[in-house]
Parts: structure tokens; sequence; C-alpha cells
């Protein structure tokens, strides 16, 4: 036997022998993956989050993603999303979910992040739109409008509007602040303000968001009981906060992760409504050039704004 051995031995060397080499090394490489390399995986959230406030949520979380990637899983309670941004830059996380802004910060300070996920909302809509609104009746140039809007660190409120009006997009209007959303509404009902700043969600293929979904369809019914509104002025679009990792974590380990989300919505469907308790429509790939459009937000803002979340 041991004479067929190192016949068989001999036969191997040269080419034969390259051949095997390579084929044990093949073997040994198809075999290995993420699990080989990464000893946990920690997922950053904001303390606002609210699976965060409850210990038997978080417990949920981790278990259902150790289970479903193989290796184990901590949550990361963060007290801000500038908090955040730093944990995930930084890469003592490497998963965060991020609101589209946290996420432009953390990509401006080190490009070192991807989106892998957005999410849709129940309406089906997976981002939306700063809207200038005023009355139907009202004709004259927006520079002649009273316009409310809620405070200075709404995003589709002020930040967008007012880069567009910075940048000469759209005309400068008399702004009158509200303080809150439901401010604004009553101003605008008691005839204080011709129009005002909002957000409409935007739905993928959809031709336009309808007025009765101003503001993702919060208050409607004192909306609708005030003058008719027309659009006057709209953003581009911005996507919802997208989940990203950290571009150090493994290809497949970020595959996975993706293809986890894609189920949850019929695997565990309570699960997503802890992970995800605003938006209920599962998880899209998103395009990587939409975040370009509140780039600009982030680099025209002082740092302790760039985690306001979004709209």
């Amino acid at each position: 036997m041991m004479d067929r051995i190192v016949k068989f031995a001999g036969c191997l060397r040269g080419p034969g022998w390259a051949a095997l080499c390579c084929a044990m090394v093949w073997a040994g490489t198809a075999k290995a993956d993420y699990r080989d390399s990464i000893a946990v995986l920690r997922i950053g959230m904001v303390e606002t989050h609210v699976a965060s406030t409850d210990p038997v949520k978080l417990d949920a979380i981790q278990l259902a993603f150790s289970k479903a990637l193989g290796i184990p899983v901590e949550i990361i309670k963060l007290g801000s999303y500038a908090a955040l941004i730093d944990a995930h830059a930084s890469g003592r996380v490497g998963y965060a979910i991020h609101s589209a802004r946290s996420f432009a910060a953390t990509q401006a300070a080190c490009g070192c992040v991807r989106a892998f996920r957005i999410p849709v909302a129940a309406d089906g809509s997976t981002g939306f739109r700063s809207v200038l609104v005023a009355r139907a009746s009202v004709t004259v140039p927006v520079a002649e409008l009273k316009v409310g809007y809620s405070d200075e660190t709404s995003v589709s409120g002020w930040q967008i509007p007012h880069q567009a009006i910075t940048a000469g997009s759209l005309e400068m209007p008399t702004l009158v602040r509200g303080g809150s959303v439901g401010s604004v509404i009553e101003l605008y009902q008691a005839g204080a303000i011709d129009g005002f700043f909002g957000w409409l969600p935007d739905i993928p293929g959809d031709v336009g968001s309808g007025l009765e979904r101003l503001f993702g369809g919060w208050n409607r019914t004192a909306l609708e009981s005030a003058e008719p509104l027309r659009i006057i002025w709209s953003s581009q679009r911005v996507p919802y906060g997208p989940h990203a990792t950290n571009r150090s974590l493994p290809d497949d380990l970020v595959e996975a992760l993706g293809a986890y989300l894609d189920g949850m919505a019929t695997s565990t469907p309570g699960l997503l409504d802890i992970f995800e308790p605003t938006y209920g429509g599962g998880y899209v790939i998103p395009d990587q050039d939409e975040f370009q459009n509140i780039r600009g937000l982030v680099e025209a803002m002082p740092d302790r704004q760039s985690a306001v979340r979004l709209p």
C-alpha cells in the first residue's frame, strides 16, 4: 500500500502536483466566508429608535440576526445621530440604521460606508420631496408670498428650501416661523400665511403624490377644511434613511444582511414591526446617486446639526 502511495505521489510532480495544490487551496477558500473573519457584528441605532427603549425588543433583534447570520450580534445604542455618525465612521459599529442625512454626513466624513437597503413605507414610498404649497387662489410671485415653516431643524420644511433659496433656484418669500407643523397648519387656516413648506412621499414610478398625502397624510382633515392648495415648487427626491454597512465588512455578509431584510416582512413580520417601526413595507436596494441630493446640506450645515432626522 505504501508503495502505491509513493508511486501516486510521483505522478503528481510538475503540472500534476501544481494542479492538486491549486485545487486544495481553492477548496479551502470556497468554504471560507464572513463567519471565519467576523467575530461579532455590531449594529448601531440611536436611542430614539423604538426598540432602543425596550431590552426585550433589543434581545429579540440580536437573537434573530445572530441566528440568521450565524455570528454573534450586538446592538449598540447611541445618544444621537451625531454619535452614530462618529461610531460608524470610526468602525466601532459595522452596520447602522441612518437617517438619509446622517448617512450622507458619514459618507462625507470618511467615504467608508455603503447603503445597501432603504425602507419602504406602507404607501409604497421610498423617499420624499420637499414642497412649497400655497392657496390655489393666490397667483402672485413667490417673492410676494407669506410662507410658513416649522423650525430650522426640519430638513423638508426649512433646510432643503433654504438651500434652494441660497442657490437661487427658489425666490425668497416672507418667512413666518410656526415652531411646529401643527402651528403652521393653524396659521394657514387662520389666513395668517399664504402657504408653507412641507413634504410629500415619493413612490417609484408614480407621476407624483397628491396633496392629500401632504406630510404623509398627517392632519389631512385640518388641511381639507382650509382653502385648497397647489404645489408651486418641489425639490429633488430624497430617499428615506438607509441601512448601511462599513465598506470593510465582507461582501457576502452584506449580501446575507440584505437577503435577511428582504425576507423579514414575510418570514418574521413581528420583528419588522420592532426593527422598522416607522416604515412597514419592507426594503429595496437604493440608488447611490440619490444621496447626493442632500450632500450639500451636510457640507453647508455645522456638525451639531448633521444628525437631524428626515423628513
